[in-house]
């Protein structure tokens, strides 16, 4: 459900006045702040009206491991009055900045690059006069700073901003951050925000990843890219960051790694092939085709799935061979036997096609079966795409018989793709049928356009270059890996493994599979790291192990360890489901389970609740429910990074649910309880030290654990887990931590 919403670049604007009492700051990735900073009192306290933001426009120029990243922004003041103002950059985190260079409406201007310790006194003498908690994520960042003068009365400002920097790089992987974490400052939506990246370097460039952001990647060449990011009214919520790998084997390998102390760690593997491949490369395949031809089918929905079966048909590829199943009471085929994939094969298809009309019932499983009969093991990859708007109707409707039927049909290496048209379709068959045959469900809606859905799936597994994937992790100790079973590895595309692991140290990953019909092996010698360094990577995996338990729960019976399993990883890891929502309104559920027989105990008031909701759902395989389900599913094991700010889910109806108490800051959850961000690991057991907001007691704490920084700025009240212990920001705590205090905290946080 990364569901990453209007996010905005980086530009942290804040027009302070003599410093407001108001908390509607806008910023990106500098803060624009009236008068010179740091400043002495003023005598007066005046508030000034906002900027706004009209445009963020960012690029990135990446050779290797060097950036040059250039930003262009307009600001408009609000203010009445001309004012002048000082501007300042978050240096980004652990990057090593080489140069800084500025304009303002296209003069240079002068600035300097100040150490952390000088960035720290102004970030704390802003966050102390706005009473304003955003600012201490940055607390520990260097910082640009340079005077803007003068700003005029309702006037715009254009400011630019460039700077080389090294990126971050382990083994072959290279990790690249603009720092943009700004959504709460923003006074009003930004009408866009843009971030280009060209990366070139001088090995084969291969795994391009975000986990922050929902990138368009376009491959240039084996060792170019383009990565471009673009939105419009909306506000940055999160860094930009980029991860890519270099590799000169055919299939690049990359393995993130998280561990947090006394925990079992996180694993992310990724593998993407090379960009070029001759057509005797690409594995020759064969497809049938199924397509529900009754009469539920008729009209435009008919005449859609034609045009996208068609599609399809003319993007084999010479070497594949095809054959095309209409049903409705019973099957028939266009060809007796699978056949070449070459002009005049394709051109007698396309004509049998025109001939075809929507009328009878529905026999699935004689279509399944003919079709599964009709790809007979051969040592090509097979597929089956099966397209249908209706319920067995006619033969054998029991759809426990159908998936037997069908198992006892299909060859061994079959991969079956389901598209469900509709609400009238039985989703808990249709995604048997394609979890046990290696493939997927697509359900698409009455309002959605079947031939973009299935044309889009069909360009993806149109040219597989690496199938029959295993992958072994060495001696890492890897577990609860999903997805369970590997998808194939196609031209353009990437696969993307997650899991648990137990050993940290060297390992050797191994992938293996066939490619063009030969066995071949890839390796990556990689590090389990025990670091804390990919904070993204427990919720992603927590995530993934959700939908595929949920799956497991709807398809094939609830079960007590598995409901239970569901309950504890979206309560320890922030993520909403439709079973478990309620997590997010009753605190006493969570902090039941943290304080009940065992860290995370799942208390029964919790399991029936979870376990009532699943139960009723369960029983609609059928309907808008029934889909809204298996969507929610399939879009969970399709997570790609953290989880935004608010998340969502598809309810009964169909209609999108945003949940914006829960929050996952560095892979920790965080639940809006009466207006106070509460850690999800609290018990109500744990001795709580509580200081005042914008205090010394905060500050000093933070000084000492700047790895705090990122749980207090999410608001003016936070309770956050250290150890084992709580410290709280309440208007009512300490403004300095006694001695005794102080030193319980740095004592928790070690253990």
């Amino acid at each position: 459900m990364k569901k990453f919403r209007n996010s905005l670049m980086g530009v942290i604007l804040a027009v302070i006045g003599i410093i407001a009492a108001s908390h509607t700051v806008a910023r990106a990735d500098g803060m624009l702040v009236p008068g010179v900073w740091p400043r002495p009192p003023a005598p007066e306290i005046r508030e000034e009206p906002m900027f706004d933001v009209k445009y963020h426009r960012v690029d990135v120029d990446i050779t290797d491991r060097a950036a040059r990243t250039s930003v262009d922004q307009m600001f408009k003041s609000n203010s009445p009055r001309e004012i002048e103002a000082t501007y300042l950059f978050p240096l980004p985190e652990d990057a090593a900045v080489t140069s800084f260079s500025m304009d303002v409406d296209g003069r240079k201007t002068p600035g300097k690059m100040l150490d952390r310790d000088e960035a720290r006194s102004i970030y704390e003498s802003i966050v102390r006069a706005r009473r304003d908690p955003g600012l201490l994520e940055y607390l520990g960042r260097g910082v640009f700073k340079a005077r803007v003068f003068p700003v005029p009365a309702h006037g715009e400002k254009r400011i630019g901003i460039s700077y080389q920097q090294l990126t971050e790089v382990r083994d072959d992987t290279y990790h690249y951050i603009y720092p943009l974490s700004t959504e709460r400052f923003s006074q009003s939506p930004i009408d866009n925000v843009t971030i280009r990246v060209e990366i070139q370097t001088s090995a084969p460039l291969k795994n391009i990843y975000s986990p922050s952001h929902d990138i368009s990647v376009r491959r240039t060449g084996e060792n170019r890219a383009q990565v471009t990011f673009e939105t419009s009214g909306g506000r940055p919520d999160r860094d930009f960051e980029l991860f890519y790998s270099v590799s000169s084997d055919d299939l690049g390998l990359s393995l993130l790694t998280h561990r947090a102390p006394g925990e079992d760690g996180y694993f992310m593997f990724l593998a993407s092939p090379r960009v070029k491949y001759d057509n005797r490369e690409i594995a020759a395949k064969d497809v049938v085709f199924v397509l529900d031809r009754t009469g539920s089918m008729s009209g435009e929905k008919f005449e859609q799935a034609i045009s996208a079966l068609r599609f399809c048909i003319r993007a084999l590829n010479d070497r594949d061979r095809f054959n095309v199943i209409v049903f409705n009471e019973a099957p028939d085929k266009i060809f007796d036997k699978l056949m070449p994939a070459d002009d005049k094969n394709v051109r007698r298809a396309l004509d049998e096609l025109d001939r075809v009309s929507a009328q009878g019932g529905t026999n699935i499983k004689d279509a399944l079966t003919t079709a599964f009969k009709s790809s007979p093991s051969s040592g090509r990859p097979s597929f089956v795409l099966f397209l249908t708007d209706g319920l067995p109707t006619v033969g054998e409707t029991d759809p426990a018989e159908i998936i037997r039927a069908a198992a006892n049909a299909a060859p061994k290496n079959v991969r079956m793709f389901v598209f469900g048209v509709g609400y009238d379709v039985n989703t808990h068959l249709l995604d048997r049928l394609s979890d046990d045959h290696h493939g997927a469900s697509v359900y698409v809606r009455p309002a959605e356009k079947i031939e973009a859905k299935v044309g889009d799936l069909f360009t993806m597994i149109s040219n597989p270059v690496l199938t029959d994937v295993d992958v072994d992790f060495g001696g890492m100790g890897a577990y609860d890996v999903t997805p369970h079973s590997l998808p194939d590895v196609f031209k353009g595309s990437q696969i993307i493994v997650t899991g648990r692991f137990r050993h940290s140290g060297p390992t050797v990953v191994r992938l293996s599979g066939n490619a063009a019909g030969k066995p071949a092996e890839f390796k990556l010698r990689a590090t389990a790291d025990d670091r804390r360094q990919n904070p993204f990577v427990p919720t992603m995996w927590a995530s993934r192990r959700i939908g595929d338990l949920l799956d497991e729960i709807r398809l094939k019976g609830e079960n007590k360890e598995l409901v239970e399993e569901v309950i504890r990883l979206s309560k320890r890891y922030g993520i909403v489901t439709e079973y478990t929502s309620f997590l997010v309104e009753e605190p006493e559920s969570r902090i039941a389970m943290s304080a009940g027989a065992g860290a995370g105990a799942v208390p029964m008031d919790s399991y029936k609740k979870a376990e009532k909701k699943m139960a009723a759902a369960r029983s609609m395989d059928t309907g808008n429910w029934a889909v809204s389900q298996a969507q929610n599913s399939q879009a969970l094991k399709a997570v790609t990074g953290a989880p935004a700010p608010a998340q969502s889910y598809l309810d009964e109806e169909g209609k999108t649910v945003v949940v914006d108490k829960v929050r996952n800051t560095q892979s920790v959850a965080f639940y809006n309880d009466s207006g106070v961000w509460t850690d999800a690991r609290y018990a109500k057991d744990m001795k709580v030290i509580r200081i005042k907001p914008y205090s010394e007691a905060q500050f000093a704490l933070l000084r000492e654990l700047p790895g705090l920084n990122a749980f207090f700025a999410q608001g003016e009240r936070v309770l956050v887990v250290v150890g084992d212990i709580a410290v709280a920001t309440d208007p009512a705590g300490a403004d300095k931590l006694s001695d005794s205090d102080f030193a319980a905290i740095k004592t928790a946080a070690k253990k």
